[in-house]
């Protein structure tokens, strides 16, 4: 009787061990997958074959994959961005597809990845290396990430002469799309309802400092419920609020709240596009908190124009 109950009492640890370590296999061949199948090592990998054939150099195929991470501890920034942006400062790459592209015109020349990172102009997740996870719109992120000509909007952290009025594009052909809306502010008399900047009326709400505001903090004071656009972000709101203000606040009578008395002024997709990126420029120096050292006046911007080495 022992020895049938030993002999059964055996076969089940034996089948339980195998269980387990079937178990354990499984769970090492998922890890293994996921690991090895991450985006960034097939974009790392497809740089450095890309890379080998330009130099005609093969054994830069080889070159071993890493996350590739620049800490910019004055600006309190870890960008992780160049671990897919891999060729994001060699000019071999200028005629490549995302992400192996050179970034365009000659930001990096005065703007070194080095000294100042990714995320302080472009925002986003400097430490995602998933395409999900920073680019698109992205519900998590306090700041969504900026492209093409809505990087604009961050030129004002550093660059803060940028709300003289006497700055032109011809001085500052970076913010051309920035200082039109601008320019846009006056000609539209937005300042005669919003104060910007120490100016303007009351009637409408303060615009200073909105585009340092979060997305969390802007969407629990603004309906998005008439937002058509895909991405339901801040800038959305403000672009489509700009084209057609009744239609995005059109007040809710049961709930006492008003509609925008905010005209329609028949604004064009570019204007509007122009607006939404000079009020989300407006930013709180508090918030930001740039260093003294980042920040350019105009005397400083006039000598950088005749030594770009100035500003590095």
């Amino acid at each position: 009787m022992d020895l049938k109950w030993e002999r059964n009492a055996t076969k089940w640890r034996h089948r339980l061990f195998a269980a387990v370590m079937i178990a354990t296999l499984i769970i090492l061949a998922v890890i293994f997958r996921r690991e090895t199948g991450k985006e960034w090592i097939g974009y790392q990998r497809d740089y450095n074959e890309k890379l080998a054939a330009k130099l005609n150099k093969p054994e830069f195929a080889a070159t071993p994959v890493r996350i590739q991470q620049v800490w910019i501890q004055s600006l309190n920034a870890i960008d992780r961005c160049t671990t897919c942006h891999l060729g994001v400062e060699n000019p071999l790459f200028d005629k490549e597809p995302q992400p192996f592209t050179t970034h365009p015109g000659n930001f990096l020349k005065t703007h070194p990845v080095d000294k100042f990172g990714c995320t302080v102009c472009h925002q986003g997740d400097g430490q995602a290396v998933t395409v999900e996870a920073t680019h698109g719109a992205v519900h998590h992120l306090n700041r969504q990430l900026l492209a093409k000509e809505f990087v604009q909007s961050s030129c004002v952290k550093c660059h803060v002469d940028l709300h003289d009025v006497s700055v032109t594009p011809e001085q500052f052909s970076w913010g051309a799309t920035f200082l039109e809306g601008r320019r846009l502010t006056f000609q539209y008399g937005c300042r005669g309802c919003h104060k910007i900047n120490g100016e303007g009326g009351s009637i409408g709400p303060e615009l200073t400092g909105l585009g340092s505001k979060t997305e969390l903090a802007f969407s629990l004071i603004h309906d998005f419920a008439h937002i058509e656009g895909p991405h339901p972000t801040m800038s959305q709101w403000v672009y489509e609020h700009f084209l057609t203000p009744q239609k995005v606040v059109p007040g809710n009578p049961q709930l006492n709240y008003a509609p925008t008395v905010m005209p329609n002024f028949g604004l064009t997709p570019e204007q509007a596009r122009a607006l939404t990126i000079y009020v989300m420029g407006l930013r709180n120096p508090k918030v930001e908190a740039i260093p003294y050292e980042y920040i350019v006046q105009k005397r400083m911007a006039q000598a950088a124009s005749a030594n770009p080495k100035s500003l590095q």
